[in-house]
This record gives structure tokens, sequence and C-alpha cells, in this order.
């Protein structure tokens, strides 16, 4: 049986930014975490907490949300395990820009930023691909803006459902089964809308013959015209 430290370092490789690393600096790294386990629907931090550390999703989905000026949560995208969450504090030391809660249980490894700043100048081979973390950050959110500016409910929920389907989506025999991983009021907010809204575009995908619903499971039936909500 696979020790700990084993499991952590394995775990630390599936990261994209720690993937070429040597196992060394993995040994080093996975020994200056710290292992932490949340329920659903704890806080991991909060926006305008301190940015100390670096989240090393083990297992599990995150939250990633912000607060308007009105007082509205908007869900800025959720994270799946393998990932790192919280790259931006850790780089310029400013607060964190975003909310973490765990949307199930999870688990996670705390890298202290003076250990993540110090595995930057021992192995500055990770530096592009930190660079190329942040910088899908940043085509992500713009094109959640647009997104937001120019779909609609269901054009919104078409993309999800095909993004979805084109990341964890499996084949069955009626089409392409995907698990929503997530419930209505959750999956509302991360696409911009409220839980009513999102049943009305679901019951009216199925009442086309567009996806099969059972629960949090959904079958793409008719892949083609879910994309022709999106264009």
């Amino acid at each position: 049986m696979a020790s700990t430290a084993q499991v952590s370092i394995e775990t630390l490789r599936t990261v994209s930014i720690f993937a070429d690393l040597p196992a060394a600096a993995l040994e080093q790294l996975a020994r200056n975490s710290l292992p932490r386990k949340y329920r659903r629907g704890q806080v991991l931090c909060n926006e305008g907490d301190p940015g100390e550390s670096i989240y090393i999703l083990e297992e599990g989905q995150l939250r990633v949300t912000q607060w308007t000026a009105a007082g509205d949560e908007a869900v800025l995208a959720v994270v799946e395990a393998p990932a790192a969450v919280g790259e931006l504090s850790l780089l310029d030391g400013s607060p964190r820009s975003a909310t973490l809660t765990a949307v199930g249980p999870v688990c996670v490894r705390l890298i202290p930023r003076k250990a993540f700043i110090t595995l930057l100048q021992d192995q500055p081979q990770i530096v592009p691909e930190l660079l190329a973390t942040l910088a899908s950050l940043i085509r992500r959110a713009n094109a959640r803006q647009v997104d937001l500016l120019t779909l609609d409910v269901p054009g919104r929920l078409a993309k999800w459902l095909i993004g979805r389907a084109e990341r964890t989506g499996t084949r069955v025999e009626d089409g392409m089964l995907v698990d929503l991983a997530r419930s209505q009021g959750e999956l509302a907010a991360e696409i911009g809308t409220t839980r009513p809204t999102l049943n009305r575009a679901l019951r009216s995908f199925e009442e086309q013959g567009i996806i099969a619903a059972d629960g949090p499971r959904v079958t793409i039936v008719e892949m083609d015209k879910l994309r022709a909500f999106t264009s």
C-alpha cells in the first residue's frame, strides 16, 4: 500500500505547474505542505483574507466566488481536483481576490507562500507553466464575461453542458452521459442565473428531446441541437 508521502507526491505531480518537477523537489514540497479536510459548505478562505498559501485540491470541488457591490454572490468558477488554487495572492502577497467554498467534502494541501517562492527560485522550469496557468485564468474570466453579455440562459447552459461532456462525459447508447456533480442552485449561480430559470431551461431542452435528465445525471441526446444554442 502506498505511503501518505507517496500519495502526496503523485497528487502534486498531477497538477500541471508541478508536473515537470524532479522527485526530490516534489518530496520537499510535500513535506512543506499541510493536509486539510473540509466538509460540504465550509469556507476555506474569504475574499480579502491574507494570501499566505496556495491550495492543492486533491479530492472534491471548490466554488470560487466574489461578492458584488449589490451584495450578491457571483460564482467565478467551480474547480475540480486535481488543481492548484490561489496562485495570484501567493505571487504578489495581496489579499485573496475570491472566496473558496467546499462544494462537497474536499481534501486539500496548503503550501505556504515562503515554500512556494523558494520552489520558484530553486526550480525556475515551472515558471512557464505557472504563467500559462495564470493566462488560462484570465482567458476563462474573459470568456465568462463574453458569455454573460452575448448568450441567454439556455445558451450558457448549453455551453456548460457541452464543456462538461467534453471533459468528463461518458459515451452511452443514447448519447453522452454527464454528471452535473452539483445542485441546480449551484449550477445556476455558476452560469449566472437563478434556479427557477435554470430549471425552465433544462425542462425546455428535455421537452425538445435534446437531453434526458435523471436527477444530477443528464444524457445529451442531440449534441448538434445543443450546440445551436451557443451560436
